[in-house]
């Protein structure tokens, strides 16, 4: 099937029409399908429209309650703990951004953790908001205790998850300094998803299950393995994405004895700091600094092969606005798949379409 143009308004539509459908209040459905197509307009479609067969699956297996809503369950001012109750993780996550948004402006900042969500989405969302606030915020999330499909340096067999990880650092006159990514060497998503599961992987990408290098997606997705990004250095990243976003948590690391903590498929447990600047420094001298340094860079001249020198966070917010300008395409296999949800649901994607 042809691929499929709309502009983000109309998938914005689209997705909130799909997920309402599924028992999701308003709010929510409109929570979740914005962050899908928000990854798709910041060109990171690994998290976008591409999820939600996959949540539904999480849905009609009872692993998602899509009526669920987050509550603050722990408050002790610096420290809050947010429980998704099984519901979707972009709600769980954005209750807990405000809430720790909230308790740093008065306190100089603030740790809060999410538990019991479902998949939260791409990380540089909640980032980028606290920087537009005018916060620094830093993000690690991981598979809840579950595990995944990642393999540690030197080893063969899966024990993590792709352990994303993300900060957000406001700018005066420039865009914010966003980073956002797996600790893998590329995102999960990119693999499991893929359309073509004989889809060509560089080298150094994943294991297949003989342990040998993966040369297609489908040698990594039956009984192979990916890798952390930087052989060691990734590898303690990833460990440590672990250890804070399953361990402090109490959402659970991989190995952890089964029955101390519930764990669902398609789950996520994320820590998150917030962080008041004006309770550290003042803001004039943090945005010339800031500033300073982000002109320093854009003036340094490129390598060889390279056209510029770029800030972490440019390339998606030149995607997003070349996206928001030209709409969001979406592969023709992918709308199909798509459709088929709606259709369970009686939702004729065409005639939503007009």
């Amino acid at each position: 099937m042809d691929d499929i143009m709309l502009s983000a308004a109309q998938w914005r539509s689209l997705c909130r029409r799909i997920i309402a459908s599924w028992g999701a209040p308003d709010d929510i459905a409109a929570c979740v399908g914005d962050s899908l197509v928000d990854a798709e307009l910041a060109g990171v479609p690994s998290h976008g429209i591409v999820r939600i067969p996959s949540y539904h699956d999480y849905v009609k297996e009872g692993s998602y309650r899509p009526a669920a809503r987050p509550e603050v369950v722990h408050d002790a001012g610096v420290a809050v703990v947010v429980d998704g109750h099984w519901g979707f993780g972009q709600p769980a996550v954005r209750l807990a951004l405000e809430a720790g948004m909230a308790r740093a402006r008065a306190q100089g900042m603030a740790g809060v953790s999410v538990v019991n969500a479902g998949h939260v989405g791409r990380l540089g969302e909640y980032v980028e908001h606290a920087a537009a606030a005018g916060m620094i915020g830093l993000m690690c999330t991981s598979s809840g205790g579950r595990g995944g499909v990642v393999a540690p340096y030197g080893g063969m067999e899966r024990v993590f998850s792709t352990n994303p990880m993300a900060a957000g650092v406001p700018a005066g006159s420039h865009p914010p300094f966003v980073m956002d990514f797996a600790t893998t060497v590329v995102a999960a998503g990119k693999v499991e998803m893929a359309v073509d599961q004989e889809m060509p992987i560089p080298e150094g990408v994943g294991l297949d299950k003989k342990g040998s290098p993966a040369t297609v997606a489908r040698e990594v997705m039956q009984g192979g393995s990916m890798l952390p990004f930087g052989a060691h250095k990734g590898y303690a990243l990833m460990l440590l994405v672990e250890l804070l976003g399953g361990a402090l948590t109490g959402a659970g690391v991989p190995g952890r004895p089964e029955g101390v903590h519930p764990v669902q498929p398609g789950s996520n447990a994320s820590f998150l700091v917030l962080i008041d600047i004006e309770h550290f420094t003042g803001l004039e001298a943090f945005y010339s600094d800031v500033d300073g340094l982000l002109e320093r860079l854009k003036k340094v001249r490129p390598a060889t092969g390279f056209q510029e020198v770029l800030i972490p966070g440019e390339l998606e917010a030149r995607a997003r606005a070349r996206n928001e300008a030209a709409g969001i395409t979406l592969d023709g296999v992918i709308w199909e798949q798509v459709g088929s949800v709606a259709a369970e649901h009686n939702l004729n994607l065409d005639a939503l379409l007009g």
